[in-house]
């Protein structure tokens, strides 16, 4: 049998296909993990499994977005203030509803270590895609 032979065009949509794929498969899987966490109320020990993948592919695309200099790219400095602070938010309101966490001064602590801690990530995740990005383009 012949090998089918493909254009660019064709090679593009699957590649879209797949991709929008995925990212059904990612929320799907992040949206059980949340079902399960704070609807059912289940232990972690019941679906480990599932968040283990999840958290695994979640880490491993954000090591190759941060590798290969793509993070410079789409994330802009200006924008991890407000998503840290949308992030701690939610941790706190998690922290607050689901996890009993009702000392103000313990959320207020615990706010300030999530913001600064998000924040430290993003910005060695910047600096890093950065430095590779920057990298590549000497080399061309």
């Amino acid at each position: 049998m012949k090998n089918q032979i493909q254009d660019e065009r064709i090679i593009q949509e699957a590649r879209k296909q797949n991709s929008f794929g995925f990212t059904i498969l990612y929320f799907g899987i992040l949206l059980d993990l949340l079902y399960r966490q704070f609807i059912l109320l289940e232990p972690i020990s019941r679906y480990w499994d599932i968040a283990l993948l999840f958290f695994g592919v979640t880490f491993y695309l954000a090591f190759k977005r941060v590798s290969s200099g793509l993070l410079t790219n789409r994330v802009n400095l200006s924008r991890i203030i407000p998503s840290s602070i949308v992030a701690t938010v939610v941790f706190l309101i998690v922290s607050f509803w689901w996890l009993d966490n009702k000392a103000p001064l313990e959320l207020i602590i615990s706010g300030i270590i999530f913001f600064i801690g998000y924040y430290a990530i993003n910005l060695l995740m910047q600096y890093f895609s950065r430095k590779k990005n920057n990298d590549m383009l000497k080399d061309d």
